[in-house]
C-alpha cells in the first residue's frame, strides 16, 4: 500500500465528486468577471500577498477565479468566448476521465495539490523581490496577483491524462488524429522552450510556475508507487469491454479466445487456459503455452 492509499483510508472525506464540473464553472464565472469588467478581479480577486497580508485572506481562495485562461484566447469577443468554450469542454473530458480511473479523492488532491504549489511559489517570489525592494511591497504584490493563475495547473492536467491514455486520439485542426502520448511530447518541448526563453528573460516567475505543474506530477506519480499502474488499469478496462464483445460473438459463430502467437482457439484446444498479458502495448492475448515466452509487443 502506497501513501496515497495510506491518505485516502484517513482522509477520504476529503475528495470532492466531479471536481471538474467545479473547476470548469469556476472559470466560467472568471470569464464573466471579466467581460464585464477587466479590471475586477486584480483588484480584489487576484493572489496579491501584499493585500493578503493586510487582511484580505480571501484571496487564497478567489485567485482560481482566474480569467487568463479566457483572455489568452486574443481576437474578437466572438473568438475568445469560442476558444474558451473548447477549452472548457476538452479539460472537462480530460479531468472527468482521469477522475474515473484514479478516483475522486486522487484527482482532488492532485489539483489542489497543484493549486498549493500556485500559493507557495507566488508567496516565495513576493517575499524574495521584498527583499530585494523593501518599500515597494505594495507594486510587487500587485505584479505577483496578475500573474499567478492555475494555468499551467490546468494544462498540466493533459500530461497527466497522456501518462493514464497513451493511445487516445486528439484530432488536432479537428481532422488529423493523433495519439495523446505524441502529443505529449509536443507539450514537453513546449515546456521546455516557454522555461527557456523565461530563462533568457529574467522571468524566473514563470520558469517557476512552469516547474511547480510538473514537480506536481512527478510527486504525485511517486506517492503512487506501488499501485497498480494506471496505465495497465486502463488498459484493463479496455479489455473488459472487447472481452464482452468476444463473448457476443463467440454466441454467435466464432471462438471467444485466439492466440496472439499460435492462432490455437478454445475450441482447437479446449485444455490450454487464455490471458492478457499486462505487459504488451494493445490487446493481446496469449494461450497458456505461450503467455510466459512471448516477446512483449511495443508500440
Amino acid at each position: 500500500m502506497n501513501l496515497i492509499d495510506k491518505w485516502e483510508k484517513k482522509f477520504g472525506w476529503f475528495a470532492v465528486p466531479n471536481l471538474m464540473r467545479y473547476v470548469v464553472i469556476i472559470n466560467v464565472v472568471g470569464a464573466m468577471i471579466y467581460l464585464i469588467s477587466p479590471g475586477f478581479y486584480f483588484q480584489y480577486l487576484s493572489l496579491d500577498f501584499y493585500r493578503i497580508f493586510h487582511g484580505e485572506v480571501w484571496r487564497l481562495f478567489t485567485f482560481v477565479v482566474s480569467p487568463y485562461t479566457y483572455m489568452s484566447g486574443g481576437g474578437s469577443a466572438v473568438t475568445s468566448i469560442f476558444w474558451f468554450a473548447l477549452w472548457a469542454f476538452v479539460y472537462y473530458s480530460i479531468g472527468s476521465n482521469l477522475e474515473r480511473i484514479w478516483g475522486s479523492f486522487r484527482f482532488t488532491l492532485f489539483y489542489i495539490g497543484g493549486a498549493v504549489f500556485v500559493i507557495v511559489i507566488t508567496l516565495l517570489w513576493y517575499l524574495f523581490n521584498l527583499i530585494l525592494a523593501p518599500g515597494y511591497g505594495a507594486e510587487i504584490g500587485f505584479m505577483c496577483g496578475m500573474r499567478a493563475s492555475l494555468d499551467y495547473l490546468n494544462q498540466s492536467l493533459f500530461l497527466a491524462f497522456a501518462m493514464v491514455f497513451p493511445d487516445a486520439q486528439f484530432l488536432v485542426f479537428f481532422v488529423i488524429p493523433v495519439r495523446a502520448k505524441w502529443l505529449c511530447l509536443v507539450y514537453i518541448i513546449l515546456d521546455g522552450f516557454i522555461v527557456i526563453q523565461s530563462l533568457m528573460g529574467g522571468d524566473f516567475f514563470t520558469v517557476a510556475l512552469v516547474l511547480g505543474s510538473l514537480l506536481n506530477i512527478v510527486i504525485f506519480f511517486l506517492f503512487s508507487k506501488g499501485r497498480p499502474g494506471v496505465k495497465g488499469m486502463y488498459r484493463q478496462k479496455k479489455r473488459s469491454v472487447e472481452y464482452k464483445k468476444k463473448v457476443q460473438r463467440a454466441t454467435t459463430d466464432g471462438p471467444m479466445h485466439r492466440c496472439a502467437i499460435c492462432g490455437r482457439t478454445e475450441k482447437d484446444a479446449p485444455h490450454l487456459d487464455f490471458r492478457y498479458c499486462s505487459k504488451c502495448e494493445g490487446s493481446y492475448e496469449y494461450c497458456s503455452d505461450h503467455l510466459f515466452t512471448h516477446e512483449h509487443v511495443r508500440k
